[in-house]
């Protein structure tokens, strides 16, 4: 196995054809990398391109991830940080409502030993690593591709059978072949603060966090928390408001650093196949709309996507018509939980502060609060249980109309 970083590509005497892969994989997140190791485990000849020095820097997202996802793709304990079955949620003007499961939901995982674990498995499967590797390119040559590369400073050029584009979402590169950005886009930021004494995920609502957005606290490392804000706009502004407030709580202690804002797109693409490439991920917007997830999704479209291209590469076409069978696969998977979620989306945003409060304070009344959320959604597939909750919540609220005072509301259960 070559050094990551320093492969040369493969001449033709070597090969027998005109190909230094068969794939090219684009991007080493958690959908680069488990098409990667996909394909690699399928015979093929795999390159991974990632742009860093190594897989996962810089970090983008807070790292929550469902124990269906945990499950499916065997995550070690190892890269576990913290296994959730509750969390508070946080009214407009600070009331808590505590939602508990009697199993865990989810977990925080350390967000750069997952995707070095699974840059690592894709090694193992057979792919080649290659770091400090810009793509800046990608032609369609009629019967494979050939990508333009800077690898440590040194320009490169790469003939692979077909692409799987996994940059993430509104990359310089994705934008020069057609993946254009979806019109809708929210974006989250987020810092690790010092905070000793953080047992559960708080999550916060209202205006304090911006129009259609929420903040959230999690506990990270020991010591430490993280604190963000997925919104409309304005996010680094919001999340420095909510760090302030907590601050000034006397709950977190000073920044230790922050992460980068990360648009993130929300419904559906309008393309995510064209000749020689699949796109998966955010890039192709995998992501659940109400939380701004995407591991979990990306992975999936990454299994859609090996299986597609591995059908391609054995009929000999990785055209858009050859490949055309990955809308059908990702969409059956994902399309429902994607248009539902945009809707939830859209539904929230409408809510004023006075609404979610009222809505609140019906949920932190214990007997309102099981029959309003007797359905127990799962954690990847929320949207159409929690729009059911939501027009509960509603009808609820104007059977019972606005409580007389906030300060009867009951404390946390």
């Amino acid at each position: 196995m070559t050094t990551p970083g320093t492969h040369t590509p493969v001449s033709t005497a070597e090969t027998g054809d005109h190909f230094d892969f068969d794939v090219a994989v684009i991007g080493a997140g958690p959908s680069g990398s488990r098409g990667a190791q996909l394909l690699a485990s399928l015979g093929h000849r795999v390159a991974l391109f990632e742009r860093d020095p190594e897989p996962g820097h810089p970090v983008h997202c807070t790292g929550i991830i469902s124990r269906e996802c945990v499950e499916q793709y065997e995550l070690p304990s190892s890269i576990i940080l913290h296994g959730a079955n509750s969390f508070v949620l946080r009214s407009p003007r600070g009331h808590a409502a505590r939602v508990r499961r009697k199993a865990i939901q989810a977990y925080i995982v350390d967000r750069i030993a997952l995707d070095q674990l699974l840059a690592a498995r894709a090694v193992e499967a057979g792919a080649t690593l290659i770091t400090n590797a810009t793509v800046e390119d990608v032609r369609w040559t009629g019967g494979g591709v050939t990508l333009s590369v800077a690898v440590t400073g040194e320009r490169r050029a790469y003939r692979a059978r077909v692409a799987v584009l996994a940059t993430g979402h509104g990359s310089p590169l994705s934008r020069k072949l057609g993946f254009l950005p979806h019109a809708e886009v929210i974006s989250g930021c987020q810092a690790v603060v010092e905070a000793p004494n953080m047992p559960e995920v708080e999550v916060f609502t209202g205006q304090i966090v911006g129009h259609g957005g929420y903040g959230w606290i999690v506990p990270y490392k020991t010591g430490q928390a993280l604190v963000g804000v997925l919104t409309r706009a304005h996010t680094v502004r919001y999340m420095h408001g909510l760090i302030q407030k907590l601050q000034d709580d006397g709950r977190i202690g000073p920044i230790v650093r922050e992460f980068r804002c990360r648009g993130i797109p929300i419904g559906l693409a309008e393309r995510t196949v064209v000749d020689g490439i699949v796109a998966v991920g955010d890039v192709a917007n995998q992501v659940k709309p109400t939380s701004g997830g995407g591991i979990y999704y990306g992975m999936l479209g990454a299994e859609s996507a090996a299986a597609t291209v591995h059908e391609a590469l054995a009929a000999g076409d990785t055209s858009a018509v050859g490949l055309g069978a990955y809308e059908a696969r990702w969409r059956r998977t994902m399309e429902r939980e994607i248009r539902t979620g945009q809707t939830l989306r859209h539904a929230c945003e409408q809510l004023s502060d006075g609404t979610v409060e009222r809505l609140h304070w019906l949920l932190r009344v214990p007997g309102l609060r099981r029959v309003l959320t007797a359905t127990s959604p799962r954690f990847d597939w929320h949207s159409a249980p929690l729009l059911h909750v939501l027009d509960r919540f509603r009808r609820a609220s104007h059977a019972t109309g606005e409580p007389p005072t906030m300060q009867r509301a009951r404390r946390v259960s």
